[in-house]
């Protein structure tokens, strides 16, 4: 099917009034060919690729236990301080964004009952959901995370429009009924969860008609075309070296965390192109991705230490692929201290394992400040993937 051009009837409809999208195969970065490359630890190789050879599913084998993968996603709920940053340091969601994704569901069904946000973090999709559903399940794998949300929506929402569920992705359909949802939201999840029996618990969830909204951004990335070449480079050094940091440790490498690490990394690789939709469950995919000149992955073969394999499950003769560049998408503005901000606070438990005062890290941001221009606040937009898919 073929994408329609600005201002046709089938792009008003879609809620794309702001852009103009196309067809087009996935560009590679720029700055790829400027980035470090680092010594491949055998060990770390050997470990991901051992269970990459199992298949490519994306599904962790049930050997691997919890107990060997490192959790830096947990920041204590009574942490204001980092959970103010951390949401000050997010991207805005624009209202453009959102329509497309309204519009969308508005064209399969009329009912707006009951939506999900999965992986709601601090909350901010529940609160926008808040404006266009009558009931919001709010879910999380951490317990403090849906602590942080709840503060957060109940001074300005009805309580008894949001409820929490602690959960993975994948058990959301043991919680609630099957065929109860309108909408299911996942910002920053799909590429952590177990792709099979996530699609499969979300479709279970949804409604006829329901609509599934995935979506990821990757890094910050400087809208003005000079600092793209000349700074971006510095920037994704700093975002490399920050990752290796988590990934590797101390250099003990477990079969889970290198098989987590690996299956992240390949999926944010693919732009979420490795989520496969069956046409007998799900109707109407399209895939949308802006900014395919920054860097999707937040980490990849230069951080983890072993190689990358992305996978493509786009269906082309029955699924749409929109692109578009916008240096205007989700628009940040920081000067070196908001970007070090920007880092400290990137995931809960980040700043924990990154810590403070690596060298190397310090001289880049001096570096890059030199090409900023000290105190002088830069404009960044972020290159982003988001899948949309009606269930039968």
């Amino acid at each position: 099917m073929q994408a329609k051009e600005l201002g046709t009837e089938e792009s008003r409809r879609d809620g794309c009034l702001s852009e103009k999208w196309k067809n087009s195969r996935q560009v590679p970065s720029p700055s790829k060919a400027t980035r470090p490359t680092m010594q491949v630890s055998r060990t770390m190789q050997e470990a991901a690729q051992h269970y990459y050879d199992q298949g490519h599913s994306g599904v962790i084998p049930r050997n691997l236990h919890d107990a060997d993968s490192e959790d830096f996603w947990k920041v204590e709920a009574d942490d204001h301080e980092f959970w103010d940053a951390y949401v000050s340091t997010r991207p805005n969601y624009s209202q453009p964004f959102y329509k497309i994704i309204h519009d969308y569901h508005s064209v399969h069904s009329s009912s707006h009952d009951l939506a999900h946000d999965v992986g709601c973090g601090a909350g901010q999709v529940a609160e926008e959901l808040t404006a266009h559903y009558s009931h919001i399940v709010a879910s999380d794998t951490d317990a403090d995370h849906l602590t942080v949300a709840q503060r957060r929506l109940s001074p300005t929402f009805d309580p008894s429009r949001v409820s929490y569920t602690h959960s993975k992705a994948e058990d959301l359909a043991t919680h609630h009924p099957p065929a109860s949802a309108d909408m299911i939201a996942a910002a920053e999840a799909v590429v952590l969860m177990d792709r099979d029996s996530g699609l499969a618990s979300f479709a279970r969830l949804l409604k006829p008609g329901g609509t599934l909204a995935a979506w990821f951004y990757g890094r910050p990335t400087f809208s003005d075309p000079d600092l793209f070449t000349a700074a971006q480079p510095i920037l994704d050094q700093i975002m490399v070296l920050n990752w290796k940091k988590v990934i590797r440790g101390n250099g003990a490498v477990g079969p889970r965390r290198a098989w987590g690490f690996k299956r992240c990394a390949d999926a944010m690789e693919s732009w979420l192109d490795f989520l496969p939709f069956d046409n007998g469950v799900w109707t109407d995919v399209r895939r949308y991705k802006w900014n395919t000149h920054g860097t999707l992955p937040f980490f990849g073969k230069e951080a983890c230490g072993y190689d990358i394999h992305p996978v493509s499950n786009v269906v082309a003769d029955e699924e749409k692929v929109l692109e578009s560049t916008d240096p205007e998408f989700w628009v940040n503005e920081w000067d070196v201290g908001g970007l070090r901000e920007y880092f400290r606070v990137l995931f809960p438990g980040f700043r924990e394992v990154v810590g403070g005062g690596d060298g190397e890290i310090e001289g880049l941001f001096g570096v890059l400040e030199g090409v900023m221009g000290e105190g002088v606040r830069r404009r960044f937009t972020w290159p982003c993937a988001l899948v949309l898919a009606t269930r039968r």
